[in-house]
């Protein structure tokens, strides 16, 4: 489950990352793009109005009277009505100041009634190459600047000319009325980006779920046929390659389940062909040991062949059992009676080992319902695996409780653990790590607890030991049916 979400929050974030980057990298350069060609037009807009307006001014000043203003006359008739003037004039074009310079920066005349004849414009220092152009008899326009009143301005130049040379210059001032509403419209345009990448985000999400919520089901259905569980089909009705993915996984399960047949039948056949002449192996000890009641320093070979025999023919069943469909005829048991007769029975394999044998079953439990014989099987491969993982003694306990609602079983011991790269494999049939051993025993036990509905749940821990748990589903299987 672990892998399947990760899968999930991996193409996820493909998506998002694939389709996000590059419409995040589209709008901002859009935004930008348009954003500043707006500024752009604007501020040129307002630059050509302004050098009309100081060439206006400009045709207005008598250069000849201006250039007699010295300081202290800032308060003289002529100079009074040239301020008023002006001020109309900035008034009726929105315009904050008008002012005359000398080329070399002082001023000759100023709207500006806190500036002196005389007074050098340090604001000029900063518009060297609209100077040059002055210098040079053209009229231009500045870019934008940040005034001491914290607002943004831009300033108009005209050249005021005598016998065609330019001997000062008008400026007029304008504040930027139109940086503020653009950074509006700047402000607007980040959060229209931000809703619409939002939304785009969103159909990313939705859409990649919905084609992630089919490959999720059929991640679901391999790890089943992976854990050997073919009965359900696959079937995709999406109409593209997903649909071609199922089939293939649903081919892919056919050929499976029909091999699976083959060997099967094929195990039954081999075990029946062997167990007829193992029955006349045994048939014949029987008659050899009688035969041979004169030698008795050869009867102790008889019996090992004997013994053979029998250790061979449990294994045919073993192979028998697990190749037939394993059908449960559930019953009441009473747990706490059934675990008991379990233990009693392993009790004289246990001891000599010295390993302890430990009962656990909750109170509340008084009986369960499944098929005893199946399960007894069950447990037999379960206690018989624990048993000999403790060669040199320990503690073995078979307990019963109720978390979550589902009844387990578990058997417990104290042995060495399973590494981790074995616990991989060991529901895999005919995996084993024993000398002697069919790799059945597990495998059996899964395909029993598979047939009551529930299923086998392993925990192991390098020196700690290994737990084992059957787990019976509620309601139980007869409230199901």
């Amino acid at each position: 489950m672990a892998r399947r979400s990760l899968l999930r929050r991996s193409i996820l974030t493909k998506m998002l990352l694939i389709t996000l980057a590059p419409a995040t990298l589209l709008l901002a350069v859009i935004s930008v793009y348009f954003y500043f060609q707006a500024r752009t037009n604007l501020e040129d807009e307002m630059g050509r109005r302004l050098v009309g307006l100081a060439r206006s001014a400009a045709a207005e000043v008598e250069i000849s009277q201006v250039l007699l203003f010295q300081f202290g006359d800032e308060n003289g008739h002529a100079y009074r009505g040239l301020v008023e003037k002006m001020r109309r004039l900035a008034h009726d074009n929105e315009a904050s100041r008008i002012f005359v310079t000398r080329l070399d920066q002082s001023i000759l005349f100023d709207t500006d009634d806190q500036s002196r004849i005389g007074q050098q414009m340090y604001q000029l220092t900063g518009h060297r190459r609209e100077l040059r152009q002055v210098q040079q008899g053209l009229a231009t326009a500045s870019t934008m600047f940040l005034a001491r009143d914290g607002l943004f301005y831009k300033t108009g130049y005209a050249p005021l000319l005598v016998d065609g040379a330019p001997v000062a210059l008008v400026g007029v001032d304008a504040d930027v009325r139109f940086f503020e509403p653009l950074r509006r419209v700047r402000r607007n345009l980040f959060l229209f980006s931000l809703f619409g990448l939002l939304l785009f985000a969103l159909a990313v999400i939705l859409f990649a779920r919905r084609l992630v919520r089919p490959l999720r089901r059929l991640a679901g259905m391999a790890a089943r046929i992976g854990d050997g569980d073919y009965g359900l089909p696959i079937a995709e009705d999406t109409g593209d390659e997903i649909e071609v993915l199922a089939d293939t996984l649903n081919d892919m399960r056919q050929r499976i389940v029909e091999r699976d047949r083959y060997l099967q039948m094929m195990l039954r056949g081999i075990a029946h062909e062997v167990r007829n002449p193992l029955g006349g192996m045994s048939l014949y000890c029987d008659i050899l040991g009688d035969e041979l009641g004169s030698r008795p320093d050869l009867v102790p070979h008889v019996d090992k062949i004997r013994q053979e025999v029998k250790s061979l023919g449990a294994v045919l069943n073993e192979f028998l059992d697990f190749t037939r469909e394993q059908t449960p005829d559930p019953k009441k048991v009473p747990l706490d009676e059934f675990i008991t007769e379990l233990l009693l029975v392993y009790a004289g394999m246990a001891e000599p080992l010295g390993i302890a044998l430990y009962k656990q079953v909750d109170e509340a439990i008084q009986e369960a319902y499944f098929d005893p014989d199946l399960v007894r099987r069950a447990l037999h491969n379960l206690l018989l695996n624990a048993i000999q993982a403790m060669p040199e003694g320990g503690k073995l306990t078979v307990s019963a409780h109720l978390p979550s609602g589902e009844l387990q079983i578990c058997v417990a011991d104290s042995g060495k653990g399973i590494p981790e790269e074995i616990r991989a494999n060991l529901f895999t049939p005919f995996f084993t790590t024993k000398e002697k051993g069919t790799g059945l025993g597990l495998p059996f036990a899964r395909k029993i607890m598979e047939s009551h509905g529930g299923r086998v749940g392993l925990d192991s821990r390098v020196g700690e030991g290994t737990r084992v748990c059957l787990v019976f589903p509620q309601p139980p299987v007869e409230e199901k049916k």
